[in-house]
């Protein structure tokens, strides 16, 4: 039942998704087609100054529809992601989505699983829009080259040194970063999950501004929570303040991994808050 309703949710959105997705990929390859013409100067020697001052404008234009849309791109992920959570379990559509066969834990995962989906899609996209905008393809491909180059041949150098100042292994800690990273996002989208089913229930008549408080909320309380983790490591590691004063390595590691803890608990606190307001203070409009 997970993968149906996962199924379903992906190509729900997609209908809504695509179409943005392929308008940010138009954009990109008409703008970089025009600054191509722009760029030739038998073009521009050969046909009339008017023809070549409109293909600059237009080529402008592009660039800041470009910006736009990138920005656009990100809003309406992060908007699609929050609206659907709401659509599927708080409108009349929740008297069928509640009544499926499916603990509430199913429900939240199947979003959250096609939030992540998305969201990875809308950085592929991105980038590739960027690429195609920036052009230059042979010179970006040799400043990745060069970066690889250059990071190897600093582990080669450096790498025991790294290690000793991490206090464990580069590869583990290079996980420990994706980890991180995949930790930082769930918990955002979670929260904004939560702001949801939180701001239904500060306010039925104004939804936007309860799912708003309840965010800003929720911030506060993870701020608070950080404070304490805080004061809780300082007093629970051994020689705490010293090894953040005297060994960058081993405090960025302290860093990383009492972020991922801290995500990883507070990703698990939003998720029983979401499946507990969902079975037990489900407000359908």
């Amino acid at each position: 039942m997970l993968g149906k309703l996962t199924k379903h949710e992906f190509l729900t959105v997609g209908r809504m998704a695509l179409p943005t997705y392929i308008g940010v990929l138009l954009i990109a390859v008409v703008g970089r087609f025009l600054t191509w013409l722009t760029s030739r100067k038998y073009l521009i020697d050969n046909v009339p100054k008017t023809f070549v001052k409109i293909i600059q404008i237009l080529s402008s234009l592009l660039s800041t529809i470009y910006v736009i849309a990138f920005i656009a791109l990100i809003v309406m992920t992060i908007f699609l992601m929050v609206y659907r959570f709401y659509k599927n379990f708080f409108t009349d559509e929740g008297y069928l989505m509640n009544t499926l066969p499916v603990r509430p834990a199913s429900l939240v995962t199947s979003k959250l699983f096609n939030s992540w989906i998305w969201i990875i899609f809308s950085l592929i996209i991105a980038f590739g829009s960027l690429y195609i905008t920036l052009g230059h393809y042979d010179q970006l491909i040799d400043m990745f080259k060069n970066l690889g180059t250059a990071i190897s041949d600093v582990l080669d150098r450096e790498g025991d040194f790294i290690r000793d100042e991490l206090g464990v292994p580069i590869w583990v800690f290079v996980v420990e970063l994706v980890f991180l990273a995949l930790s930082y996002v769930t918990r955002y989208i979670l929260t904004w999950y939560s702001s949801v089913g939180f701001g239904m229930l500060l306010s039925k008549k104004h939804k936007v501004l309860g799912t708003l408080i309840a965010y800003l909320i929720l911030e506060i309380v993870s701020y608070i929570l950080v404070g304490i983790y805080l004061a809780v490591a300082a007093e629970v590691v051994p020689n705490y303040y010293d090894i953040i004063n005297t060994s960058g390595g081993k405090a960025l590691q302290l860093v990383v991994v009492g972020s991922l803890v801290l995500n990883t608990i507070m990703s698990g606190l939003l998720f029983w808050f979401d499946c507990f307001i969902m079975k037990h203070r489900l407000n359908i409009d």
